[in-house]
């Protein structure tokens, strides 16, 4: 048997089995399957990868979030704080009624629910006391 003779004999076999259409390259499809095999397992990766992302996200979310609820409840301190002191500043000066006094200072009664004749008055506040006051106000924020 020649190798011509061999060779029209596979090639009829061949014939037989794919109904006389071409025969594919298997060597081609052994390689086929193995890149996909490659893109399959850089898929899952890269899907892993996307997954911690997403996590890591999720988490820098919550961070910050918590952030900023504590910069919202520190403005809003800082704001009631601000409002005291300025109802201090616009507080005259001179002489208060005996209902806005604290009751510290206020005038002792007697027993008939007089006040005594010696006013109390308080300590006189200066500009360099209403300074220090914002200056610790704004230093404890």
């Amino acid at each position: 048997m020649t190798d011509d003779s061999l060779e029209a004999r596979v090639a009829a076999v061949e014939r037989a089995l794919t109904d006389g259409g071409p025969v594919a390259d298997l060597s081609d499809a052994a390689e086929l399957r193995r890149q996909l095999d490659a893109v399959t397992d850089d898929l899952d990766t890269l899907a892993e990868r996307v997954d911690a992302l997403e996590a890591t996200v999720q988490s820098l979310h919550g961070y910050v979030g918590e952030i900023e609820h504590v910069n919202e409840r520190v403005e809003r301190r800082a704001d009631a704080a601000r409002a005291a002191v300025e109802r201090l500043d616009d507080q005259p000066r001179g002489r208060t009624t005996e209902g806005d006094r604290p009751a510290t200072e206020r005038r002792p009664s007697t027993a008939e629910g007089d006040t005594a004749s010696t006013p109390v008055d308080p300590p006189a506040e200066t500009d360099e006391d209403a300074e220090s006051l914002l200056d610790r106000l704004q230093s404890s924020l």
